[in-house]
């Protein structure tokens, strides 16, 4: 693809309590780099031809980095560089971007540890955060918890959020981490950083809430329902994701089942300016348009848990409401958490 990759340790970033062994997994990474950036391929699966104008299906994606214990939230930030968690080592990193140069860097340790990624339309990065049970926002170096309970009890362990226009906040509560949780059951939440005010929603069908995700013109809201991972052997449980209209006023209705993963496990989520909904679904991604169908999947070798837009000026003027950034000097990419992996693919010519 031509891109430039430089992993590397940088002592002029602060990290905190990060012994030998953490900053040599940093320097082996350095080392394996070199070797393993083309050693892993992707397999691409066409449904519809409309799949290969969304991806570059005759290119190989560029592996970034290669030494994370598990990657998620892939959030590209407003400079181009992109926000990634490394969830099992307690740790966030950056990818610096300049150009078709990237640098992967070590950039908060610990970090919570923190999980999902989004941006609020002032541009700051925010989280959510697993070991304060909130959501926390970056201003000036440090990070501001916002919200960390409804009515007095803490949150379970805060998985993803989005952002609608207005600037609330969606974010997805599961019991996934930790033994103690407060909310007794699983919850979708909105907040509002101008009133503080929180409200649980109603969400029919759902069970365990993982990824979530509006639609361009925010009337629909999507939530990866990852029922299974409580127990895998129990048949009347479900891999879906799960469709709800949504009003002005931030409320649901008309809940719906939008896809079924099967085989997979339904993680983060993204939607495209075109409204396609692409998914995390355990061994790739599945891109599905507004009307529920597959186009295609990307199936990569090990668990995919995230993405991330990267669009053209082109694309980002017809997606006034998505915080996603490119710089002026790079194709539309996608960017992808799997595993140990974080990978950059090129996005294909209807971006």
């Amino acid at each position: 693809m031509g891109f430039n990759v430089n992993l590397c340790y940088h002592s002029g970033f602060k990290m905190q309590r990060i012994g030998m062994p953490k900053a040599w997994r940093f320097l082996t990474g350095i080392l394996l780099a070199g070797m393993a950036l083309h050693a892993q391929e992707a397999t691409y699966k066409v449904y519809n031809k409309a799949f290969r104008k969304l991806v570059n299906t005759k290119e190989q994606p560029q592996l970034l980095y290669n030494n994370g214990k598990w990657l998620d939230g892939p959030q590209v930030l407003a400079n181009g560089d992109v926000a990634i968690s490394d969830v099992r080592a307690n740790e966030a990193l950056l990818v610096q971007r300049n150009g078709t140069h990237f640098q992967v860097r070590p950039w908060f340790t610990p970090a919570g540890p923190q999980n999902g990624h989004a941006l609020d339309w002032q541009g700051h990065l925010l989280a959510t955060n697993y070991g304060k049970k909130g959501i926390e926002r970056l201003e000036k170096g440090h990070w501001k918890v916002l919200v960390d309970n409804y009515k007095g009890q803490k949150f379970n362990s805060p998985n993803d959020l989005t952002i609608d226009r207005k600037g609330r906040i969606y974010f997805t509560d599961p019991k996934l981490w930790y033994n103690i949780h407060e909310q007794g059951d699983e919850y979708v939440y909105r907040y509002d950083p101008a009133t503080h005010e929180i409200k649980r929603l109603s969400t029919p069908l759902l069970k365990t809430p993982n990824g979530i995700a509006l639609s361009p013109d925010n009337k629909t809201l999507y939530v990866a329902d990852s029922q299974l991972v409580h127990n895998p052997e129990d048949q009347n449980l479900k891999h879906q994701i799960l469709a709800y209209d949504l009003d002005g006023e931030g409320n649901l209705s008309n809940p719906r089942v939008f896809a079924t993963i099967q085989p997979g496990f339904p993680d983060g989520i993204k939607v495209d300016p075109h409204g396609n909904l692409w998914v995390s679904n355990g061994h790739g991604i599945a891109v599905f348009n507004p009307k529920g169908n597959m186009l295609g999947e990307i199936i990569l070798p090990q668990v995919v848990s995230n993405l991330a837009f990267s669009l053209s000026p082109k694309a980002l003027q017809t997606l006034q409401q998505h915080r996603v950034f490119a710089a002026e000097d790079s194709p539309a990419l996608l960017f992808v958490t799997s595993g140990s992996n974080l990978y950059v693919f090129r996005l294909g010519e209807d971006f």
